[in-house]
């Protein structure tokens, strides 16, 4: 008998099958009764929480920016410098990647599913947005209050991006002379080095 969990917790739990379904054989190759062999559930229960295999799709994307709310809304965080704001979301952003490498590896299956369809193109446009403006946000602070120079906080913005897009190599390479936090830490650094306000 299927044990009965909070639907919150199985939507969850559904969305995660479905994650490793996507990062397997790709949007195009993944079915419905796939993800049904692989969480072990009726296709009916699925049906239930999702109406279709590109809602569950546009469900991960959603899921995939509420993980940033929980350091997002992390007040005694916001009462640092922003140079230490940006390492600690960088370091939350690798336990993500830590915990499930799934969650980035979906992101080129992303990419290709905007460029075909113009709502996922949307949602995947909002959710790096969001990202980008944290980040260009905290430059903004970091300048207006002497700990950067005068930067293009766009471009240091993505900058910090496309660092952290790096932790998917992580998976292809396996490397053992470094670890994960020190490839993270050490991109923050020279990134942040680059722009701290130079002492007079």
């Amino acid at each position: 008998m299927t044990e009965r969990r909070p639907s919150s917790e199985r939507r969850i739990e559904i969305l995660e099958a479905a994650l490793r379904i996507f990062v397997k054989k790709g949007y195009s190759e993944a079915r419905m009764d796939d993800i049904v062999q692989e969480i072990g559930l009726s296709k009916g229960a699925i049906y239930h929480h999702f109406q279709s295999k590109r809602d569950l799709f546009i469900a991960l994307i959603e899921h995939w920016m509420d993980q940033f709310m929980v350091i997002e809304d992390d007040q005694r965080l916001r009462a640092k410098p922003s140079a230490e704001i940006i390492k600690q979301i960088a370091r939350f952003t690798a336990k993500l990647f830590q915990r499930n490498p799934n969650w980035f590896l979906v992101e080129p299956e992303i990419w290709a599913f905007a460029n075909r369809d113009h709502e996922i193109k949307n949602l995947a446009s909002q959710l790096y947005s969001r990202v980008l403006s944290e980040f260009e946000a905290l430059i903004k602070r970091g300048m207006k209050y002497g700990e950067f120079k005068e930067v293009n906080e766009r471009m240091i913005a993505m900058s910090i991006m496309t660092s952290l897009h790096g932790m998917i190599w992580f998976v292809l390479f396996k490397p053992n002379d470094f670890s994960l936090e020190e490839y993270v830490d050490l991109n923050m650094e020279l990134i942040l080095s680059g722009i701290a306000a130079t002492e007079s």
